[in-house]
């Protein structure tokens, strides 16, 4: 199967390997107390779950449509964003190449 369909990112066992701990950690935002925690310091508590210093690199900047080619799930990347104050038409803008 081809890598990219019509500029969207096929998520392959090989994205999905890659990006575990990301996803891993966006899984975890689901409750209040969690995104406090993540909130509170957010590399230290993505280094806690596994993530790799790319990784939280890629979170600190919000660079939604790296995190995409990276292999991160829509769905959890939503989490991340939401638990950073990004909303759906945000991300969605900045994957996009329309906004920042």
């Amino acid at each position: 199967m081809d890598d990219v369909i019509a500029g969207s990112y096929v998520f392959t066992g090989e994205r999905s390997a890659k990006s575990y701990h990301i996803n891993k950690m966006a899984k975890t935002l689901g409750s209040a107390v969690t995104r406090a925690q993540f909130q509170a310091d957010e590399a230290g508590y993505m280094r806690a779950i596994g993530c790799s210093d790319e990784e939280i690199e890629l979170v600190r900047q919000r660079d939604w449509k790296a995190l995409m080619e990276y292999g991160a799930s829509i769905y959890l990347l939503l989490r991340i964003g939401a638990a950073v104050g990004h909303t759906l038409p945000q991300i969605g803008l900045h994957t996009s190449g329309k906004g920042h």
